[in-house]
């Protein structure tokens, strides 16, 4: 039964591990592709293709990349040491998993036996390929071993998965031998005997065909190897298997064939090969250290068996083409040998081509360039190229063979005849290479002129800085500082006995100077090897590590010596490449050629009595290389040492020849006991099995020394006791002694008092080992200072030893040693009376300890001030710290200038002096960072200390300087910097540069920061403490600068700057130096001029900017940007840097003071103008705001001016960018908000007021300058801007009489303040504003008047009137005019202004005011004209428009005054006489040719105006010519209509297009917002002409242009109106329809009879054309204006239009209609029979009657009455006949006017019938009411929604209702029959033939109109009304498209 199982149901025995099949997936791939590869080997030679194929595809499968697939040795390379019992096979598949063979029955089951197969397999595959190929094709002997090498590594991969198999160890033994490799063989044959422990004897006695072959084999190779020693310890047994059969011996080698096809091969090759195989060629070396370097390696390669070599295998140098001797007597081995290794040697049998087959070309195989051959061992690599050269140095590693072209001069051959010509071809080639020469030297000359320009600069910076720091120190008796600015002079001009490089003999160059030049020497041949004392330091100054006895002892046993000894570096050649071909020549082990290399370089040189390592000093890598030879070939040199001394023993006669063993073994001795003094100590971090190692071989040669002069004294006839030999002997012995552990102190002074006696009594000799550190220096003072040592070796023991946990005993035991060691060295100096006063200071310390200390070694001083500083350190008290550290590089620099450092050979000096510099460097970097942290770090240096740490930085800098000179000729390009062979810069000289260049920074920041300490101790010398501070770091800072190196150590000096010029603002020159600080630290440009006052100094700038930093950065920028006027600072550089610096600014949150003044700002900006508040401000009076005092500290920004700044760079951005149309204004908003911050802190700064008003006169002018848009739907938005601009100027203006410097700058503002503040008003006053800003509409108070009791609500105060802000913007005006009365707009703006006043009524002006005189207002634009550029002195190139709004202003005022007759002609012509417009036409003597004559006027002012921008001529000239119509006419006369068509004319010409376009441009002196006034006055002025005119073709394009750009005109709605009324009433008269005739027409008709009429007039309609009939014509395109209008205008005046015309039609021609219809219909009947009549029926039976509760709903049947019910029931007849509905509705008759549109496509007609089949619509006439009363006006009807008609809308239709209950109801309520209770019900029992769905009922009377009135369920209002909406406005887009 099977089970189901729940979903949801997890079983605790289910696993949730998923197994994972990859791997058997993979290994059974892998067992198909190994059938397939064994199926094709098994099949022969010819599928060996398919089979390599297949074997190639089996080793790319997945399973040979599992890490149990590799082999052990790899898998523990990879994946690290395993453990003994691991198991790889185990991890993944079981040993007796059986993967499945997919159908095939047999093969390998498991992955062990398949990698074990496949690499078997496929190793006997590549062996069996071979021999198939031997005979086909010619295989060469690389080949064979190539395929033997592949085999003998798969045979190794398959022994390592199974090691089992017997055969396939034989198999490998073969290809071993195959190889040549005999210990493969000897293994893999031995391999064998599995588990046999009997040795060789076993092999021959193996049962089984197998095991006899291999001990045959076995047999065969130690008789080959010549094994003695196995062959005796198992004898070959005498049996009779002595010898095997022939057949048997063929089948010992399983591949045979290819063995014996490789040696003959080998035949062919030749017995050279062979010979040549026996030898290894080494690279040639180019030094010294090079050959023992080369020697150690190779000892590497054979100890690390990456280099095999036969037994016997000699060694040789590669010489080249030097190699002669050599060449003569052994052939050059093949030149692949030497390539084909990457180890230091390569073998010469690795692979045996021919020269011809490896480099196959026309010379024969012979390579041109030598092969680089690696180091071996990684940490033996050698820096080459940087190395001391002790031998002549090859720079190319290209060894260039001579050439195989024939040439005369290299065979020796003389050319004959052409010998002469061929001169006289030389002799022209030399002068023209003279002419060439010269050419090169003017160029070389002009290219170091430039070179030298460009250093001068370097130059005069070092000049300008160490002369002034050098003049500042000189106060306080500093003297000498400035001795850095000579050093460029010294190093590039060296005087005629001196040089550069010196070797030290001159003692003219002594101290700092010799330094110098050893520092030049040193940057001039860059040595890394020297650069890396510079970098890491040395082991002589290294101090401070280890244990303090162990400094001690070390510092000691180095100590300097008395004198030295000027040896020279090794020579030339001192027979190096006689050495190198000695070797070449002789056949010479590894270990022999080691032999002898030291027996050369320690044994006395042939022609003289010295040693290499006596006479010449050794560079350290030769040094470093003879130590490691001696070590790792210990046992071979000791075994040859011992030879040759028994031979020497043997045989006395020799003693001449081999004398020099002697001094060889010594050498030795001395050379092990300077190797175990180093390493023994605790600090050399060698272990103790080393040290014991070492002291062994100490120990053997020392008894050899011994031996060796023991015997020596034997042969000898002389005493040895004054010879160096012996001397040498008896000091190494005596401080072999001394290094022994186990000795006391005692016995070695005893043996060193005994050596020092031996010394004197043999002429105190003096002995030189420059080589050996322990005993440099053989002498009886080198011996004493040794005593001394130990003598007071207690004392330094108690000093250095003390616990460190107690500093103040170490200060109390070291300081008054170091400072009387200080005294006593400064008293050598100084005069005797100072001697005499520290002499009792010295008296506390032990004199012989002085003296001790004094001759000491540095690295000892060095020591103690270094645990003096550390116990100062300990104690936490840093000032003795900084002490101690300019002390200590005071005492390095003493040191530096002694007499023993000059003596030294100049590598000592170097390397010295080196390591000096490294100690400063770190001294100096410690000091400044104590310095830095502590402001008390100088508190224990007094004056004398003040001076002497002045002095000892003052010599550091100009070592320093060195550095410097040569950077600066780097820098300029005279010089290049080392670089590596591939171009490329070396990193150890990158590395010094920039330590160097730190070291620089350090040391004047530590100079500024004692300046400041001298500052303050010599207060006196330094009157102006801050600006000599400033003029240091200006110099300093610039000196650093133009070299680049200020920004480094973190800008460590930058930064310093930065905090010292906070108080250095008052110094002149403070804003350059920092905005340069500013820019180096961020990258600020805070420049005024960044041209040529920035300075480029490469300072990584940071990413960041503190905010300490942001406020510093502030003051300086806005110190910068007052200088710059605000046009400039918008678009300078500073600008962007304002930017950055404000986006890290600190900011605050806003106090509640800060609020507080922010609701104030905000509340006065927004509450009405006070005419008062206008007229104070004037006087400097009143304005004063209720506004809280704010902290500086809570707005520490705004307090600086800085949202100030940034408001107005905003403000200026925007107003100074060219705007071609609409722009954002979010920087006019920034700007706002910044100053409104601004004056959140401070209300008092006026010209914050003055440029928040500017921001809202922007933001105003931007609003309205595009469009009218906000202009005619946002004026209130644009009447607050002006109210708060008003007050901002108000305010402005009274702060500025109040507070204003006076300044040239101020008058300037106030000047612009008065401009825009009259303007602001002049503007507000005239339209579009027209004085709303003013207003107090909305501004109510409660008040209590005087003289009435009680509180009344009223206006607070009156508003301006409009003559009171012409009249205070006059008076801006003329203030204005005090500062700028030589601008010509300020004139024309003051006559505009002054006209408006004279122009004004007397309402407006008042009583107590009286306006301009004519002649002021005239003399204002007179004056302007006069003040317009002349247009001719102007540049040509400028194309600028002539100015002529003065021009046509002074023509136009002056036409009005005459023609209001106050001017007369002359006064007039007097005053048009100024402009030179007027002077080219006639002027008139009668008022009759004045008209003319100003139209004449104008139309050369617009003549002028080429570009036509100022329309006011045209309009201008048009108003003119209208206005001078006959005044006699009565509006329609032809005289008034002359000037209508010529105004037309006049405007049709530029103003107005054919298709009634407006082309008007805004002129430059246009006010923004005025130009859409314009457009308004214009289009009402042609709309004027045109309804004149009655041309109603141009005036309908003039309302489709108008209509559909609505933001074109001030107050479009009104326009629009004016437009449809002229419309309508030119539409009114084309049709000649008086008003009222729809209520005439239909308010006494019969619904329906209407119903009845209708039809065939809406029949005719739609079939006329236009043109038919004039009231059809207004009907259709009074239709079209109402689509246009969109309820834009009120819809009564097109209603009554529509309803109007429709009328005239329905009484006219739907007359004519209906009679011609009822006629024909009356002759129908006739012809008909009349009907059977049926018996009336009761009506009160009917379902109707039945129905009808309340009598409301009553209907005729029919809408002809029967006559004979109305005979037989005259009463019924009656009551019907009253309750016909009289009138029809206003609604259902613009429906019914509808029909007259021309339907041209189905689809209309289809709607066309769909509205006649419209549901049941029930009409009232409200017949109470008069029925004239119908037409509307724009006033009276009701305000129109956004589609056609508001009266369409189904809830106009609701409200209807509800206004027929409430108004008809009433009166009708008791003549009326009683109301239905189921109207609705009532109605869909009519039937629908009755009136084609329209009826008549005697409902409750209508409203007044007559609309109609529709049922809820009947009729669907949609389908009635005309099209609305987006319909209409694209058929009124349509319409305006084709017109």
């Amino acid at each position: 039964m099977s089970g189901f199982k729940a979903l949801n149901i997890e079983s605790d025995d289910e696993s949730d591990i998923e197994v994972d099949d990859t791997k058997e997936l993979q290994i059974e791939d892998a067992l198909k592709l190994y059938q397939t590869a064994l199926k094709y080997h098994a099949e022969g030679p010819d599928s060996f293709e398919l089979a390599a194929e297949a074997y190639e595809q089996l080793f790319q499968s997945d399973i040979f990349k599992y890490p149990e697939s590799q082999t052990e040795l790899k898998r523990s390379e990879l994946y690290g040491a395993t453990t003994e019992n691991e198991d790889f096979w185990q991890q993944d598949l079981p040993v007796d998993a059986v993967v499945a063979a997919s159908g095939l029955d047999t093969g390998p089951s498991t992955l062990p036996q398949i990698l074990h197969l496949s690499h078997k397999n496929y190793a006997q595959f590549k062996l069996e390929y071979l021999t198939a190929r031997l005979g086909m094709l010619n295989v060469s002997l690389s080949q064979i071993l190539n395929d033997a090498t592949a085999a003998l590594d798969h045979f190794v991969e398959a022994l390592d998965k199974d090691d089992t198999d017997l055969d396939l160890w034989r198999r490998t033994a073969s290809v071993g031998d195959m190889l040549e490799s005999k210990r493969v063989a000897r293994f893999c044959l031995e391999a064998v005997l599995d588990g046999d422990d009997e040795g060789l004897g076993s092999v021959l006695s193996l049962p089984g065909l197998d095991e006899g072959l291999a001990g045959e084999q076995l047999r065969d190779l130690i008789g080959q190897l010549d094994d003695q020693l196995s062959i005796l310890q198992s004898p070959l047994p005498r049996g009779k298997r002595r010898v095997l059969s022939k057949m048997l011996k063929q089948r010992l080698g399983a591949y045979q064939g290819i063995m014996d096809h490789k040696k003959a091969l080998q035949r062919q090759e030749g017995p050279r090969l062979n010979r040549e195989a026996k030898r290894v060629v080494l690279k040639k070396p180019k030094t010294w250290a090079e050959v023992g370097e080369i020697l150690l390696t190779q000892l590497m390669t054979e100890q690390h068996g990456t280099s095999s070599r036969d037994p016997g295998t000699a060694v040789s140098f590669e010489l080249g083409a030097e190699q002669k001797p050599f060449a003569e007597t052994l052939e050059a081995p093949s030149p692949r040998l030497l390539t084909k290794s990457s180890n230091a040697a390569t073998e010469v049998a690795a692979v045996p081509n021919s020269i011809t087959e490896q480099f196959p070309g026309h010379d024969g195989g012979q390579p041109t360039v030598q092969p680089q051959i690696a180091s071996a061992v990684n940490n033996m690599d050698t820096e080459h190229g940087t190395a001391e050269t002790d031998a002549p140095m090859i720079d190319s590693p290209t060894v260039t063979l001579p050439t195989r072209k024939r040439s005369g001069d290299a065979a020796g051959l003389n050319d004959g005849i052409e010998e002469g010509r061929t001169k006289s071809k030389r002799t022209r080639t030399r002068e023209s290479t003279n002419v060439d020469d010269s050419r090169q030297a003017i160029i070389d000359a002009n290219t170091r002129w430039e070179y030298e320009q460009q250093l001068n600069e370097f130059q005069a910076a070092d000049d300008w800085m160490f002369e002034t720091v050098g003049n500042l120190f000189e106060r306080i008796g500093v003297v000498g500082f400035e001795a850095s600015r000579e050093v460029r002079q010294e190093l590039q001009s060296p005087g005629p006995n001196e040089a550069p490089r010196s070797n030290g003999t001159d003692e003219a160059m002594s101290g700092l100077k010799l330094a110098r030049n050893d520092l030049q020497s040193f940057l001039t041949n860059y040595s890394e090897q020297r650069a890396h004392v510079l970098l890491v330091g040395g082991d002589i100054l290294d101090i401070g590590k280890g244990s303090s006895s162990a400094g001690l002892n070390g510092s000691q046993s180095n100590g300097g010596t008395t004198r030295l000894a000027s040896n020279p570096s090794l020579l030339p050649d001192g027979g190096f490449f006689s050495f190198l071909d000695s070797i070449n020549r002789e056949w010479l082990l590894n270990e022999e050629v080691a032999w002898k290399w030291i027996c050369h370089l320690l044994s006395p040189y042939s022609t003289t009595e010295e040693s290499f390592y006596c006479e010449y000093l050794w560079p350290e890598d030769l040094k470093t290389m003879v130590v490691r030879t001696l070590v790792n070939f210990d046992e071979t040199l000791f075994e040859e040492a011992e030879h040759d001394l028994e031979r020497w023993g043997r045989d006395n006669d020799v003693v001449d020849m081999d004398s020099g063993l002697c001094d060889l073994i010594q050498s030795v001795f001395e050379l092990h006991l300077d190797i175990y003094c180093l390493i023994k100590e605790p600090n050399s971090g060698v272990d103790a099995h080393t040290v014991s190692t070492q002291r062994d071989r100490l120990q053997r040669w020392s008894a050899l020394a011994r031996e060796t002069m023991q015997l020596r004294s034997r042969v000898s006839e002389k005493p040895l006791l004054n010879d160096k030999l012996s001397i040498r002997l008896l000091w190494a012995t005596t401080f072999h002694i001394a290094a022994g552990s186990d000795v006391t102190q005692d016995h070695v002074i005893e043996c060193m008092n005994d050596l020092r006696a031996l010394l004197i009594s043999v002429d105190e000799p003096w002995i030189q080992l420059q080589n050996n550190a322990i005993m440099p220096e053989l002498s009886v003072a080198a011996l004493d200072r040794e005593i001394s040592r130990l003598t007071t070796k207690d004392f330094f023991l108690k000093v250095t030893s003390q616990d460190q946990r107690d500093p103040v005993a170490i200060i109390e035991s070291l300081e008054p040693l170091l400072d009387c060691l200080d005294d006593t060295t400064r008293s050598q100096t100084e005069s005797d009376a100072d001697g005499v006063e520290r002499s009792s200071v010295t008296a506390q310390v032990p004199l012989e300890l002085v003296r001790f200390l004094q001759s000491s070694d540095i690295s000892l001083r060095m020591m103690l001030w270094q645990r003096l500083r550390d116990a100062y350190l300990a104690i936490d008290y840093k000032p003795m710290v900084v002490s101690c550290y300019f002390r200590m590089v005071k005492v390095l620099l003493t040191e530096l200038k002694s007499t023993t450092s000059v003596s030294m050979p100049e590598h000592d000096r170097q390397v010295f002096l080196l390591r000096t510099l490294r100690l400063i460097q770190d001294m100096i970097t410690k000091a400044v960072a104590i310095v830095q942290k502590s402001d008390q770090a100088f508190e224990c240096i007094d004056e004398d200390g003040l001076k002497a740490a002045v002095s000892t930085l003052g010599e550091v800098l100009q070592l320093v300087q060195v550095f410097n000179v040569r950077s600066d000729s780097v820098r300029v390009g005279q010089s290049q910097s080392p670089t590596t062979p591939n171009g490329l810069p070396i990193q150890s000289f990158t590395a010094i540069t920039k330590l160097i260049e730190d070291m620089q920074v350090h040391t004047w920041v530590l100079l500024y920061t004692l300046l400041k300490e001298a500052i303050f101790q010599f207060h006196e010398l330094f009157p102006n403490p801050a600006e000599d501070m400033f003029d240091f770091l200006r110099a300093v800072h610039r000196n650093l600068g133009l070299r680049g190196i200020c920004g480094n150590s973190n800008k460590m000096f930058v930064r310093m700057l930065k905090d010292e010029f906070l108080q250095m603002t008052h110094i002149e020159g403070y804003d350059s130096e920092q905005a340069q600080v500013l820019y180096d630290l961020y990258g600020f440009n805070c420049f005024l001029n960044p041209s040529y006052e920035l300075i480029e100094h490469h300072c990584p700038h940071d990413a960041f900017i503190e905010k300490s930093t942001a406020l510093q950065a502030v003051d300086l920028l806005i110190h910068q940007a007052a200088k710059l006027p605000m046009k400039d600072l918008a678009k300078h550089p500073i600008k962007d840097t304002i930017e950055k610096v404000h986006g890290s600014a600190p900011r605050k949150k806003p106090t509640e003071a800060i609020l507080r003044n922010r609701d104030v700002y905000r509340a006065y900006l927004r509450s009405p103008i006070n005419p008062l508040d206008l007229f104070n401000c004037l006087k400097g009076e009143g304005n004063q705001l209720t506004v809280n005092q704010v902290p500086k500290e809570d707005a520490l920004l705004a307090s600086k001016g800085w949202y100030f700044l940034m408001g107005h760079i905003a403000l200026a951005k925007f107003r100074l960018q060219k705007r071609t149309g609409p722009t954002p204004t979010e920087d006019v908003d920034i700007a706002i908000a910044f100053f409104m911050q601004d004056l959140e802190y401070s209300m008092n700064n006026w010209e914050t007021w003055f440029r928040l008003a500017q921001s809202y006169d922007t933001k105003i002018e931007e609003s309205v300058v595009w469009s009218a848009e906000k202009l005619n739907n946002s004026m209130t938005e644009i009447v607050q801007l002006q109210r708060a601009a008003i007050h901002c100027y108000t305010m402005a203006t009274a702060l500025a009489y109040r507070s204003a410097n006076v300044s040239g700058d101020t008058t300037e503002k106030m000047t612009d303040l008065f401009t825009e503040f009259a303007m602001r008003l002049y503007a507000s006053s005239r339209e579009p504003f027209s004085m709303q800003p003013f207003a107090l509409d909305d501004t109510e108070k409660f008040l209590s008047p005087v003289h009435v009791p009680g509180v009344s609500k009223g206006k607070p105060f009156k508003p301006l009137p409009v003559y009171t802000a012409w009249k205070l913007a006059k008076v801006l005006f003329q203030r204005a005019l005090w500062n700028k009365s030589q601008s010509w707009t300020m004139c024309f703006n003051l006559g505009r202004c002054m006209w408006k006043m004279h122009a004004a009524s007397d309402h407006d002006r008042g009583r107590h005011n009286s306006p301009p005189a004519p002649q002021e207002v005239l003399a204002c634009f007179i004056r302007a004209i006069e003040l317009i550029p002349d247009e001719k002195k102007k540049d040509s190139r400028e194309k600028r428009e002539p100015v002529l709004e003065p021009h046509y202003k002074l023509v136009s005022i002056v036409h009005k005054l005459v023609m209001r007759n106050e001017l007369s002609l002359a006064e007039a012509k007097a005053a048009l006489d100024n402009s030179h417009y007027t002077r080219t036409v006639t002027f008139p003597q009668e008022m009759d040719e004045w008209v003319p004559y100003v139209l004449a006027v104008l139309k050369i002012l617009r003549a002028a105006d080429k570009s036509n921008w100022h329309h006011r001529m045209i309009a201008r000239a048009a108003q003119i010519i209208y206005d001078d119509a006959d005044p006699r006419a009565d509006g329609a006369g032809p005289s008034q209509d002359l000037g209508a068509i010529g105004a037309k004319h006049e405007l049709t010409q530029q103003m107005f297009t054919k298709t009634m376009v407006l082309q008007v441009w805004r002129p430059e002196c246009e006010r923004a917002g005025r130009h859409f006034v314009y457009t308004a006055r214009y289009t009402r002025f042609f709309v004027r002409i045109t309804e004149q005119l009655k041309d109603r073709a141009n005036l309908e394009m003039l309302a489709r242009r108008v209509r559909r750009r609505p933001h074109d005109v001030f107050e479009h709605s009104l326009v629009w109106q004016d437009i449809c009324n002229a419309y309508l009433r030119l539409l009114r008269n084309h049709a000649a329809l008086p008003e009222g005739l729809e209520t005439s027409t239909f308010s006494n008709i019969f619904h329906d009879q209407f119903l009845e009429r209708k039809e065939p007039l809406e029949r005719w309609m739609q079939v006329q054309e236009t043109h038919v009939s004039p009231a059809l014509d207004v009907l259709r395109e009074v239709q079209e204006l109402k689509k246009i209008n969109q309820s834009l205008m009120k819809p009564g005046p097109i209603d009554d239009l529509i309803g109007d015309a429709y009328a005239h039609l329905f009484s006219t021609i739907g007359k004519k209609l209906w009679d011609e219809e009822v006629r024909i219909k009356a002759e129908e009947e006739a012809q008909r029979p009349p009907p059977v009549q049926s018996p009336p029926r009761h009506p009160t039976m009917s379902l109707t009657n039945l129905m009808n509760i309340d009598g409301t709903n009553d209907i005729a049947t029919s809408a002809k009455p029967i006559p004979e019910i109305a005979q037989t029931a005259p009463p019924q007849a009656d009551q019907s006949s009253s309750r016909r509905k009289i009138g029809v509705g206003r609604r259902e008759i613009r429906t019914c006017a509808e029909a007259c549109v021309q339907k041209t496509n189905a689809s209309s007609m289809s709607s066309v019938k769909t509205t006649a089949v419209l549901p049941r619509v029930q009409v009232v006439i409200d017949s109470s009411k008069e029925t004239d009363a119908g037409d509307a006006s724009v006033d009276t009807s009701a305000p129109g929604s956004i589609h056609d008609s508001a009266d369409e809308s189904e809830l106009s239709d609701l409200e209807e209702e509800g206004e027929d209950d409430d108004e008809g109801g009433a009166p009708d309520r008791d003549g009326a029959p009683p109301r239905l209770m189921f109207p609705g019900l009532a109605s869909n029992l009519i039937s629908r033939d009755a009136s084609e769905g329209f009826e008549t009922a005697n409902e409750e009377q209508g409203e007044e109109n007559g609309d109609v009135e529709m049922g809820d369920s009947l009729v669907n209002a949609d389908e009635e009304l005309p099209e609305t909406g987006e319909g209409a406005q694209e058929d009124a887009e349509g319409d305006a498209a084709d017109t």
